[in-house]
């Protein structure tokens, strides 16, 4: 079952459940999916990293709106946008604990020790599969490389 499935699916769950959070979050994901295989081509299906990339972006819009209304106190807004932002994690994979990130890092570190910031966060990312953000693998490369 491809992406927009899995979502459809959901969306059908959260009708029936009546949540109306998880509804119009799933809706709104499923808009931006929609607006990427448009983006495709036609008839093009999403891949999961396609799929979870637009997840991630989602989030990254909703953490930043977060900031805006807590500076304006708007503490409803936060709610809202806290709410969304669980629903739609869950449909991100396992995150690597910290330590493995640290070894990744390290590792990929060693192995190319000329790299500079950028290209060593795209190299990490690369190898993390999907189980690591950008602002993570930054925090622990700065600390990694002191």
């Amino acid at each position: 079952m491809n992406p927009s499935q899995k979502i459809s699916e959901a969306i059908k769950d959260a009708m029936r459940a009546g949540d109306k959070v998880r509804l119009e979050s799933l809706r709104y994901l499923l808009g931006q999916m929609q607006n990427a295989q448009i983006d495709k081509g036609l008839n093009a299906v999403l891949t999961e990293d396609e799929f979870l990339k637009i997840v991630r972006k989602i989030i990254k819009n909703s953490e930043e709106a977060m900031e805006q209304y807590k500076q304006g106190n708007r503490q409803d807004l936060v709610d809202d946008e806290m709410a969304k932002t669980s629903i739609l994690r869950e449909l991100l994979p396992q995150a690597l604990p910290k330590e493995e990130l640290r070894a990744l890092v390290e590792k990929i570190h060693q192995e190319n020790p000329d790299l500079a910031m950028g290209p060593l966060i795209g190299l990490v990312l690369k190898a993390a599969g999907g189980r690591a953000d950008g602002r993570q693998v930054n925090e622990v490369i700065r600390e990694v490389l002191g």
